[in-house]
């Protein structure tokens, strides 16, 4: 996927309904599950993709752990104001912040908080950022919100998956309902328990391998039922 989330793949069979079907996920607003046994570097780039060229209009919200850094996500030309960037660095519990202290926290900004708490309260504060974005724009248009959820294991390191799945549910509804985009980063193998369990959650499955030296991708479009097979992720 190219930096602005335009597919630069080549299919050969079903070209049309694969590109089709990446069409209708920017306009009615889809939920996107990112896996694989990759660095997470590699994830971060394909993550800078996700949220869109810096040249697009695009109202960006990242969920992270306390220690993720964004920088690489965030190309120095995009827009930092909280108008239209916001990071969410969040750790579960009181044990989990104490844990944390023991590496480099990135300092907060202007355009990020620090979140402890439950699920429910990271849910809520996730609601009232888009909820934000929405007065914000008046009416977001069709992929303006660009969601991206980096703490899937840290929660699964909380929580029971069932309690997962149903807050992932509620999460990924509510980015459809603004008609956004929301990746979700499950590293692991596509056919790992928990990928399996979660991925009917999703519109889509992106894969991510390494091929020798070289990163590449491989998209799985659910409500199409296409696949593009592999090709480079680029940057």
């Amino acid at each position: 996927m190219a930096p602005g989330g335009e597919t630069d793949v080549s299919v050969s069979d079903g070209a049309s309904n694969f590109q089709a079907g990446l069409e209708a996920l920017k306009r009615r607003g889809s939920a996107l599950l990112v896996v694989g046994s990759v660095p997470t570097e590699m994830y971060s780039r394909a993550s800078a993709q996700m949220l869109g060229a810096p040249d697009e209009p695009r109202r960006r919200l990242l969920v992270v752990n306390k220690t993720t850094a964004v920088e690489q996500r965030l190309e120095s030309s995009i827009k930092r104001s909280a108008e239209w960037t916001r990071t969410i660095r969040y750790s579960a519990h009181a044990r989990s912040s104490v844990a944390a202290s023991s590496f480099s926290s990135p300092l907060p900004t202007a355009t990020e908080r620090h979140v402890d708490g439950g699920l429910g309260k990271l849910g809520a504060e996730i609601s009232g950022d888009i909820e934000d974005f929405a007065t914000l724009s008046q009416c977001l248009s069709p992929a303006e919100l660009r969601v991206a959820f980096d703490c899937l294991p840290s929660l699964l390191s909380e929580y029971e998956l069932n309690q997962v799945f149903r807050f992932l549910h509620v999460v990924t509804s509510h980015v459809r309902a603004h008609h956004g985009m929301i990746h979700v980063w499950s590293p692991g193998d596509r056919t790992s328990e928990v990928n399996r369990m979660l991925e009917p959650l999703f519109d889509a499955v992106v894969e991510l391998s390494v091929e020798g030296s070289e990163p590449r991708q491989r998209w799985h479009l659910k409500d199409a039922n296409v696949s593009s097979g592999w090709f480079p992720l680029n940057r």
